[in-house]
C-alpha cells in the first residue's frame, strides 16, 4: 500500500550563518547558477572574521589562505557543499551514500572518518570534492563576485570568416551574397567574448585549499592528491564552448563565444563512471608512500586509485565512516543495489508512514545567510531493518 498526502507548509524563516548556509540543501544547479549569482551591487564583501575564524579544523596554510581571500574561501565552501550533494545523487542508490560527509560542528568534509581511510569511495569524494571547489571558484570568478579574479584570461583569436563580413555587419549592411574564394558561411562566424569562466583560477585554488592539507610522504595524502587532481582534470575535460547570437531582429549572423565550466552533474556521473574502474594500488610501504600499481604510472593519470578494500557498509561502525543501511527507504520492487534485499544486507524492510520536514523555498542573500521555509512530507516507505 502506497500513498502520498498533499505536502503541508508552515513558513518559518530562518536567517543562518555562513556555516548554516553550507549545510543546507540545494541541488547543483542552484549552487552553481542562483546562490553565487545573487549578490546586489553595494552588498558588502565578505571579511576573514565572517569566514575564516568561524571555520575549525583549517590548517595552517588554509588559514592564510583564507585570510588573503576570503571571498574565495566562501566560494569554496559552497564548492565543498555542492560536491557532498553531487556526491549523495551519484551514490544514492548504494550502501554507503555520502551522508557521513555532512560533517557537524561547521567542519570540513574533510574531517569526515572516511576520507582518512584509502576506500573506493574515499577517492571518488576527494575527486568530487576538488572538482566542486575549482567549479564554485571558477564560477563565481566569471560573475564578478571575487576581488582576485574575473574573467578567464584571453582566448585565441578566432575570425573564420573574412574581413569584409564584419565590416558589413558593423555597418547594419548585413552579409553580401556572394564573397571571392572559399570560405565559411556567415552562421560560422564568431569570435571570442563574454566573460569566461577562470579555470586556471579556479584549479589554483583548489590546488592551494585542498592539496596544501596533506604531506605527500604518506601513502594516504599522496592517493588524495592524485585524486583531487583527477577531479580537477574532469572539470577541465569536460569544459564548454558557449556563445550568444548577434544581429537585427534576433538573428544569428554574428556570435561571441567564451569558456564555460560544464553543468556539475556532468562531472559527477564522469567521476562516477571512473569510480567503477578505480585502481587498487599495493601500498607494501605506507612510510615511504610508495605505490605499487598494477597498471603503468601514464596509465593512471586520469584514474581513480585506492589502497583498502571497502567494508561492505552494511552496519554501523563509525571508525569506517559507515553509517550502516538501519532506516535507509529501500526499492522493494528493484532487483539493484537500491533493492531492499541488497540495501537491507538481507535483514528484511518495514512498510512505515513516515512524516519529514525538509527545508523548501529558500532564498540566499549575500552574505551570509538564508531564509527558508518549512515542508512537510508524509508518505509510505520501505525502510531496512
Amino acid at each position: 500500500m502506497t500513498g502520498k498526502s498533499p505536502p503541508h507548509l508552515r513558513p518559518r524563516p530562518r536567517p543562518l550563518g555562513l556555516a548554516g548556509l553550507l549545510f543546507l540543501s540545494f541541488s547543483s544547479r542552484t549552487l552553481a547558477n542562483e546562490i553565487l549569482g545573487l549578490k546586489l551591487p553595494g552588498e558588502p564583501s565578505l571579511s576573514p572574521n565572517a569566514v575564516c575564524l568561524t571555520l575549525p579544523g583549517l590548517s595552517k596554510r588554509q588559514l592564510g589562505l583564507c585570510l588573503r581571500s576570503p571571498d574565495g574561501t566562501a566560494a569554496a565552501l559552497l564548492g565543498l557543499r555542492l560536491a557532498v550533494h553531487e556526491c549523495q545523487h551519484q551514490l544514492r542508490d548504494q550502501r554507503w551514500n555520502c551522508s557521513t560527509l555532512e560533517a557537524g560542528g561547521n567542519r570540513l568534509p574533510h574531517h569526515s572518518a572516511i576520507l582518512k581511510r584509502g576506500f573506493r569511495e574515499s577517492a571518488f569524494s576527494f575527486s568530487l570534492l576538488a572538482a566542486g571547489v575549482m567549479h564554485a571558484v571558477a564560477t563565481a570568478c566569471s560573475l564578478g563576485r571575487l576581488g582576485s579574479c574575473g574573467c578567464g584570461g584571453p582566448e585565441p583569436e578566432r575570425m573564420p570568416a573574412q574581413l569584409v563580413q564584419l565590416q558589413a555587419l558593423a555597418q547594419g549592411k548585413g552579409f553580401p551574397s556572394a564573397l571571392p574564394g572559399p570560405g565559411p558561411g556567415p552562421q560560422d562566424t564568431w569570435e571570442w567574448g563574454g566573460c569566461s569562466h577562470d579555470l586556471d583560477f579556479g584549479e589554483k585554488f583548489s590546488q592551494d585549499f585542498l592539496d596544501s592539507r596533506e604531506t605527500p610522504r604518506d601513502i594516504q595524502a599522496r592517493m588524495r592528491i592524485h585524486n583531487n587532481r583527477v577531479g580537477r582534470q574532469v572539470v577541465t575535460e569536460n569544459l564548454k564552448q558557449k556563445c550568444k547570437c548577434h544581429g537585427p531582429s534576433g538573428s544569428c549572423q554574428f556570435k561571441t563565444c567564451w569558456r564555460a565550466a560544464p553543468e556539475f552533474r556532468a562531472v559527477g556521473a564522469a567521476l562516477r563512471d571512473r569510480l567503477s574502474r578505480a585502481v587498487f594500488i599495493d601500498a607494501h610501504n605506507r612510510n615511504s608512500g610508495a605505490f605499487r600499481p598494477r597498471l603503468r604510472p601514464r596509465q593512471l593519470a586520469g584514474e581513480l586509485v585506492y589502497f583498502e578494500k571497502s567494508p561492505d557498509f552494511c552496519e554501523r561502525e563509525p571508525a569506517l565512516g559507515s553509517p550502516g543501511t538501519g532506516g535507509r527507504a529501500c526499492n522493494k520492487t528493484s532487483g539493484l543495489m537500491d533493492g531492499c534485499g541488497s540495501l537491507c544486507c538481507g535483514r528484511g524492510h518495514n512498510v512505515l508512514r513516515q512524516t519529514r520536514s525538509e527545508r523548501c523555498r529558500c532564498r540566499f542573500h549575500w552574505c551570509c545567510y538564508v531564509l527558508c521555509e518549512e515542508c512537510r512530507v508524509t508518505e509510505w516507505v520501505n525502510v531496512c531493518k
